[in-house]
Formats: C-alpha cells, sequence, structure tokens
C-alpha cells in the first residue's frame, strides 16, 4: 500500500469530497491534507503553513510518536496507531497516524498507508464520508477501532485453537506458536493503552473546536478501547496459562519416563549383579558341576523379579 506524499480533499459538509492538487484551494466548509511525513516536500509544506502551530509541526514530522492527544481552544491534535497492513509488514507493527484538527482545516499525516485514510477518501468520492473536521476523526476511530478489533479476533481465535491441541502439540510447534502469539499481544498492547487515554482526553477536556455530539459519540470509541485492552490482557493471561500448561504436561511425561526407568533399572540391578557374580572364571564357584544350575539361577532371577514388581506394587511405586 503506497501512501502518496501529498493528497488533498474539499469536503462540501454534506458527505462528499472533491480530491484536488495540494496547491488547489477550495470554497468549501472544510479541506483535509493528508501527507507523507518523510516526503521532503511534504515537510515542506507542513512548515509553511501558518495555520499550524510549532507543537503541531513537530508532532505531525515526528518519526517516532506514541499515542497521545493535545486539546486546546486552538486545535485539536491526537497521535493514534493502526493495525499495519501494508506488503511485507508485520500486522502488530502499526501505523503511526497524526491528525490536527483547526478552523475549518484538517492535516494528518503518515509513513505507511492506512486502510482506515483510504476508507475515509473512497467515503468521501461515494459521497458518504465525513460532513466536517470531528466526524473525519471518529470514522478514523472507528476504522482503527474496527481493524484493531479484527486482528485482536484472529488471535483469541488462534489461541482458542491452541487450547484444544495443547495436549496433542510437539514442543517444537507449540512453544514458537505461543510465543508469537504472545509477541502479537506485547506489541499491539503497548500502544493500544496509551491510544486509549489519549481518547479519554478527548472525552474529558472539552474544546470550542468540538461539538456537544461528538462528545455524545466519542464516549463509545473510549469504551471500545478500553474493551481491546481488556481483551488482550485476558488473551495474555491465556496464552502464558497455555504455556505453563504445556510445559507441566512435557515435565510430566518426562518425569513419567524417568520413573519407568528407575523401576526397570531397581529390577535388573540385582539380577544383574547375579550375573555378575556368577560369570567371574575363578575356582570354587558353586554349580560348575551341577548340570541343573543354570536352570536354577533363571528360576531365582525370575522368583525375584516377581517378588520385587510385588514389593513395588504394594509400596504403590505404580
Amino acid at each position: 500500500m503506497i501512501e502518496s506524499k501529498i493528497t488533498h480533499f474539499a469536503l462540501d459538509g454534506l458527505g462528499s469530497g472533491e480530491e484536488l492538487k495540494p496547491q488547489e484551494s477550495a470554497n468549501t466548509p472544510w479541506q483535509w491534507f493528508h501527507v507523507k511525513y518523510t516526503d521532503k516536500k511534504a515537510v515542506q509544506w507542513i512548515k509553511q503553513r501558518a495555520e499550524l502551530s510549532e507543537q503541531a509541526k513537530v508532532t505531525l514530522l515526528n518519526h517516532e510518536t506514541r499515542p497521545r492527544a493535545v486539546i486546546n481552544e486552538q486545535e485539536v491534535l491526537i497521535c493514534l496507531r493502526g493495525i499495519n497492513h501494508n506488503e511485507d509488514e508485520q500486522p502488530e507493527d502499526m501505523v503511526s497516524i497524526r491528525l490536527w484538527l483547526g478552523d475549518g482545516l484538517i492535516v494528518s499525516s503518515s509513513d505507511a498507508g492506512s486502510r482506515s485514510v483510504n476508507f475515509i477518501r473512497e467515503q468521501l468520492k461515494q459521497q458518504a464520508g465525513p460532513k466536517n473536521g470531528e466526524e473525519l476523526l471518529l470514522m478514523l476511530l472507528d476504522r482503527l477501532a474496527y481493524s484493531t478489533d479484527d486482528f485482536v479476533d484472529k488471535i483469541d481465535e488462534k489461541i482458542d485453537q491452541a487450547e484444544d491441541q495443547v495436549d496433542d502439540s510437539s514442543l517444537s510447534e507449540f512453544n514458537p506458536q505461543m510465543n508469537d502469539l504472545r509477541r502479537q499481544i506485547a506489541h499491539i498492547r503497548r500502544y493500544l493503552l496509551p491510544q486509549r487515554e489519549a481518547i479519554d482526553q478527548l472525552y474529558r477536556i472539552k474544546s470550542p473546536r468540538l461539538s456537544e455530539g461528538f462528545y455524545e459519540r466519542i464516549y463509545l470509541h473510549v469504551d471500545k478501547f478500553i474493551q481491546l485492552v481488556e481483551n488482550l490482557d485476558l488473551m495474555r493471561e491465556r496464552a502464558l496459562m497455555l504455556q505453563e500448561h504445556f510445559m507441566a504436561n512435557i515435565s510430566h511425561e518426562q518425569n513419567s519416563r524417568l520413573y519407568l526407568l528407575a523401576i526397570v533399572s531397581a529390577i535388573f540391578l540385582p539380577l544383574t549383579f547375579l550375573s555378575g557374580l556368577f560369570g567371574m572364571n575363578v575356582a570354587g564357584m558353586p554349580g560348575l558341576q551341577n548340570p541343573w544350575a543354570f536352570s536354577f539361577v533363571v528360576i531365582f532371577s525370575a522368583i525375584l523379579t516377581v517378588g520385587l514388581l510385588i514389593w513395588f506394587k504394594k509400596s504403590r511405586w505404580f
């Protein structure tokens, strides 16, 4: 998914948007610019926008950001993360999306392509998009939550499958699989925790840039991201418990085998002693002249073995 350097949409306030060149102006209530912050032309474009505060410029162009929100009377600035659907990328390496909301102007930035941003573009072209800046922000949050929820559900399904197969899996397959799932959970949770707090800030801190209707709707997104974090916490515990259960099974199996070997060794130890004793080639060995001597030794060994087995059974060794 290749991200364009600068895209420009003029929002007519009715859910439709016309894609324009970056330098074109439009007599519409809202304009939305999305830039690729690693591109030099896009960097210059952002630096030259007088509407943006210095904090907004730094945040929109920063290569490493954690989810957070800045809300005041002049602007709304939020950094978010979304599932990475780009080719040859790991989904848990979440795409950073930053959005600034001002007076009739929306500026967002990312490096890699984002399905959520592309979805909003398509909705605008189909006259079903956001009517203003706060609706665009809400739609972006909704798509990010949907994408994250879908990926979290897939992890949950994999854990369910692992639970069903835990008793039949091999060590070489099960442990790498669970380690990979735990790594994915940790990566996503790392960003969703501060993202939940950033969205909660949007709800708690009032701004004249946002309407009362926005605060009524943003609460649903706060609740959704709280649920996502709780689901990740639960899956992390389930994955850890599965690994512990699997390793307990492996340990029990190994102990059972060692126990069996110990019993076999206990049986053969006296037999080995007898065979070694009667195998010495020295004068005076009893039974050398008796044709029944070997039979006596075999019978005695059999009786000894049966006796040991009975004693082990009574002692509850097996």
